[in-house]
């Protein structure tokens, strides 16, 4: 009887041994056991209860959807037909733009999307402006556009790689980043090109002030700049990273691939737990407690200071752009997956 009680101690202690081993998170980031509370997340509901398999379609099916969201829900506002939307930038309800394929510029007036006279040809990426009078996109093959209020004029680069993304303090201090490690600054007068380097791509670029300054890319690169020179945040992750939201110094947010979503405090990076395995595009936020990001299979991530939260869209559509007026006043672009211009394969928006 004795050996039989001891037996079974050892057993039960081998077994909470191997229980708590299997406990921790042994990923890339080689984290220790936490509680969901040190993530700043609570315990997960079920997979069907967040929805993160594909979303119900509850809209017209079309190859392009503009999303807007009031507050407490999602709702398609328009469908775009033989056209396919990348990004979304505007300035108040009644003035946004949309870019995308084949050099496609939509204005809303806050009545309707109305298409606008441009002479690009190749795919649009990403969009940003100071005001309406003074708005820039990058696109495929070195393509840059600027919009005066009255027309679109395309920069002689002389540069035929591709320009990911774009983001500017004001209109003299912007920056396009893209192909094999490639930034282009503007100030004012004209573009110049900084050494970043690296060769990997990147694909997003976002700051808060002239001195704070990071772009995000390939093998999980991310580069700060501190008003003089680019230097590189080593991270323990090879995923590539997609886009980049600067809410302060102490607030920084990076979403990438199979919903991967990190954050910088100014000290160090700790890797979110985002609840879904969909490859995050873009990402929004109005300051550090109201952060969205956005992605494949329609999903739409909101984070209110301590977690993440599955919002719901109506869509399975691959949602690459976000811009907002407010946090109550929030567009989204996407595209049909299932569209005949397979946009998943585009190199600029991250091979699968």
């Amino acid at each position: 009887m004795k050996t039989v009680k001891i037996i079974f101690i050892y057993t039960f202690f081998i077994l909470t041994l191997f229980s708590s081993r299997n406990g921790l998170s042994f990923d890339e980031w080689s984290l220790e056991a936490q509680q969901p509370s040190v993530w700043g997340l609570e315990e997960q509901a079920a997979k069907s209860e967040w929805g993160l398999e594909a979303q119900t379609v509850q809209h017209e099916k079309s190859d392009s959807v503009v999303l807007h969201y009031d507050g407490k829900s999602w709702n398609c506002i328009y469908n775009g037909h033989g056209i396919w939307l990348n990004s979304i930038y505007g300035f108040d309800s009644n003035d946004i733009f949309a870019v995308g394929d084949n050099g496609v510029i939509l204005h809303y007036d806050g009545n309707s999307w109305n298409k606008q006279e441009c002479n690009a040809t190749y795919r649009l990426n990403r969009i940003w402006g100071s005001n309406h009078d003074n708005v820039y996109i990058s696109g495929d093959y070195g393509t840059i556009l600027h919009y005066n209020g009255k027309k679109w004029t395309k920069y002689n680069m002389m540069d035929t790689k591709w320009l990911s993304s774009t983001w500017g303090l004001n209109e003299k201090y912007i920056f396009i980043v893209g192909a094999l490690g490639k930034i282009l600054h503007y100030d004012g007068k004209k573009w110049k090109e900084q050494n970043s380097g690296t060769t990997n791509w990147l694909y997003g670029v976002s700051g808060n002030s002239k001195d704070n300054v990071y772009a995000v890319g390939d093998y999980g690169t991310v580069l700060h700049y501190n008003g003089n020179t680019w230097q590189r945040h080593v991270l323990n992750t090879n995923k590539r990273l997609m886009s980049v939201y600067v809410a302060d110094s102490n607030n920084v947010f990076v979403v990438g691939a199979d919903g991967l979503i990190l954050h910088y405090d100014g000290i160090n990076w700790t890797r979110q737990r985002s609840g879904t395995s969909n490859w995050l595009r873009k990402t929004w936020g109005c300051d550090g407690q109201n952060v969205f990001a956005v992605g494949d299979n329609g999903t739409v991530l909101h984070y209110d200071g301590t977690k993440w939260n599955k919002q719901k869209t109506g869509t399975n559509y691959l949602l690459f752009g976000i811009w907002g007026a407010s946090k109550d006043d929030i567009y989204v672009v996407g595209v049909n997956s299932s569209s005949h211009y397979n946009h998943a394969l585009d190199v600029s928006h991250g091979t699968r």
